[in-house]
């Protein structure tokens, strides 16, 4: 008797189905090799954000390249000195370096700057502690409408230095002091790039502006104390190296030891980090993959304590910078 051919399709049928042991053991496999794809997967976006935002940085860093080759110092449209002299200023250093590379910004020693008035697009802000002899500030009047068109530098007006991608500019929401909405630079993880700028040739790395420091901590201040930065929306007050418990002496000496070229080794105290060479005359910093500059705990030189004894040895080692997830490019020799 020859075969039914429906009766063998049927019998086909049921030996290609699976039983529910089959299908069980077959999710677990999956589930399995989800478990080890998908952090393999997060090291690739993290490793690949991580480009991006060094190629923002160093395109950056470019721009302030060519900016001291035409001028011979680098972009900031208010000295560091007045800035940091200001309480609580409107503007960081890093918007204060794009008003100088992008325009958007006319100074009180341009010829046109009586022809700017406020009200309107352009507001008035005074920088600086006025001296005895009426000298130690600068008046900046700034149009937010006028970033990209070209900074006024010296009288004259200049092409635009920078042209970042319009995902790479934009306004940083919790900025401490921000009372005007300015375009920052951002990284991957849509946080501001911080940027200072050396103010003088020699002298003490930081400091207070009696101390005349090469570099001030004050213009990374509006990230570094924020209750809620960027995209992240991170508590930088809460867990920033830079913040409480940190005193004011911390920050000077602790900034000094991330910006000091790390051949000068190791030192008796933190507080000698101050008197080191820096490994360049500018320096960015992106707060990484964390959202968070220079993490108090979870990376650096401590990730599991609960904050950084800035009188032990793990903060004097000789490149702790390298220890955090932060992104820094530093450049001017």
């Amino acid at each position: 008797m020859k075969n039914n051919p429906l009766n063998q399709i049927q019998s086909q049928s049921h030996r290609c189905g699976f039983t529910l042991v089959e299908l069980l053991v077959a999710i677990g496999i999956i589930m399995v090799l989800i478990g080890i794809l998908l952090p393999a997967l997060g090291k690739v976006s993290t490793k690949a954000k991580a480009t991006s935002t060094t190629a923002t940085m160093n395109e950056f860093a470019k721009a302030c390249d060519v900016f001291y080759t035409q001028f011979g110092y680098y972009p900031g449209i208010v000295p560091e000195a007045m800035l940091a002299a200001t309480v609580n200023p409107p503007i960081s250093g890093t918007e204060n370096a794009l008003l100088h590379l992008m325009g958007g910004a006319i100074r009180n020693d341009d010829p046109i700057y009586a022809n700017v008035q406020p009200p309107g697009d352009w507001q008035e802000f005074t920088f600086g502690t006025l001296g005895p002899n009426g000298t130690g500030q600068v008046r900046v009047r700034i149009n937010p409408n006028n970033i990209g068109k070209g900074p006024r530098i010296e009288g004259k007006q200049y092409e635009s230095f920078f042209t970042p991608k319009d995902a790479q500019l934009k306004i940083t929401a919790g900025q401490v002091g921000q009372t005007l909405q300015l375009p920052d630079l951002l990284d991957a993880w849509g946080q501001p790039i911080g940027y200072i700028r050396s103010s003088r040739p020699t002298g003490l790395l930081t400091g207070a502006i009696t101390d005349n420091p090469q570099f001030f901590i004050e213009p990374l201040l509006p990230y570094f104390n924020s209750n809620g930065l960027g995209d992240l929306t991170i508590d930088q007050n809460a867990n920033c190296v830079f913040s409480p418990p940190a005193t004011q002496a911390n920050r000077w000496e602790y900034l000094a030891q991330l910006i000091r070229h790390p051949a000068m080794g190791s030192f008796a105290a933190l507080a000698d980090a101050r008197a080191g060479t820096p490994r360049g005359k500018y320096f960015l910093f992106s707060a990484g993959s964390d959202g968070i500059f220079f993490a108090r705990t979870g990376d650096g030189p401590t990730p599991i304590a609960p904050a950084l004894n800035f009188a032990g040895p793990d903060a004097r080692k000789p490149d702790v910078v390298t220890t955090y997830n932060d992104i820094v490019v530093s450049g001017g020799g």
